[in-house]
């Protein structure tokens, strides 16, 4: 299987270009096989491009199955905002505008990023037009205090403020003892993603500094546990897990949905919560109904009725409890097309 390597010069005078490096799949049986991509942002404070937050990290991407793209963006004397989010902006459109030609599935490119392109990568997955499927978010800079150090202000973009129901699932991974960004951004860029119902992973590893990478001995020397270079490959699993495992013709069904249950979706469906569900009062009484009788029955049988049992009955999503039930397949797709028939009203 063939690697090409070509450079893109995005902007000449701000010195931006994209690197483009792509697998050739399917050439032995004359099928063309597009696969999933990233998008890799180097760190460097948006005074450089770090060279080992670059295409040493596509590598084991590549090994993986995944096309890989590095974007060295506007930073130094060009860095005033937004210049690096329209240089972000210019890549992946230009990604999903060759999708065919680079054998890319234009719906499923996630973007890596560092420290300074971390914030950059956590403002593509809240506030982009251009957004990604996921993001990686290594020792990523999202705080309005890093915003404002980079000197990105006053457009700079405070990821953390930005985190909404569009915000895609993120990969968080950072160093306690990390004292250039402190764990305090990744913490609240996950609690923001809890309060939105968004899919996420975080490591938080117990010491490592800061602009470890992949913590390749071949280009960091730095003090790092032994769990640190584990990141990689969980997010590798991980973006299987959110994409669908890459198979030799194709993907395999995702195992992960974008978000935790259906409760922060703008219509009903089976994976709204039991609680959520009945919040929406008559709307949906006739077909929560039923299922609830034989919830009740059950617990009523086992004399397990108490305050704390109808909380683990509320938080439970409708499909969960209904498999758990042993109820067909078929009429948990029925209840769920006729959920999705009604707009949340609370």
């Amino acid at each position: 299987m063939g690697l090409t390597v070509e450079k893109i010069v995005l902007n000449e005078e701000c010195k931006v270009s994209l690197t483009v490096m792509k697998q050739a799949f399917g050439e032995e049986t004359g099928k063309t096989i597009k696969r999933p991509a990233v998008l890799i942002l180097p760190g460097g404070g948006y005074s450089l491009c770090a060279d080992h937050e670059a295409e040493p990290v596509a590598y084991p991407y590549l090994e993986a199955g995944f096309q890989a793209f590095v974007l060295r963006y506007s930073v130094a004397e060009h860095k005033a905002w937004p210049n690096p989010l329209d240089d972000y902006e210019k890549a992946m459109e230009l990604i999903r505008d060759r999708a065919d030609e680079w054998q890319v599935l234009d719906d499923k490119i996630a973007v890596i990023g560092f420290s300074a392109g971390g914030h950059l990568a956590a403002c593509a997955a809240t506030a982009s037009r251009n957004r990604p499927a996921a993001a990686v978010l290594c020792y990523a800079a999202t705080s309005a205090e890093l915003t404002a150090m980079m000197h990105l202000d006053p457009q700079g973009i405070v990821p953390t403020e930005q985190v909404s129901g569009e915000t895609c699932p993120c990969f968080l991974m950072t160093a306690r003892d990390d004292m250039l960004v402190s764990v305090r951004n990744a913490l609240d860029f996950e609690q923001a993603l809890v309060d939105h119902g968004i899919m996420f992973e975080s490591h938080v590893y117990a010491y490592g500094g800061h602009g470890f990478s992949t913590c390749s001995k071949s280009f960091w020397s730095g003090k790092v546990c032994s769990r640190a270079p584990h990141w990689v490959r969980d997010s590798i699993e991980w973006l299987g897990d959110m994409f669908g495992e890459i198979l030799p013709d194709g993907l395999a069904e995702p195992s992960c949905a974008a978000k935790i249950n259906g409760d922060f979706e703008k219509t009903l469906s089976a994976r709204c919560t039991i609680g959520h569900l009945k919040r929406q009062g008559h709307l949906v009484e006739q077909i929560l109904e039923p299922v609830l009788a034989v919830i009740s029955k059950i617990f009523q049988a086992s004399g397990q009725v108490d305050a704390i049992v109808s909380l683990m009955i509320d938080s439970m999503p409708l499909d969960s409890a209904m498999k758990t039930l042993m109820m067909d397949e078929t009429e948990i797709a029925e209840i769920d097309s006729a959920l999705k028939k009604y707009r949340v009203i609370l």
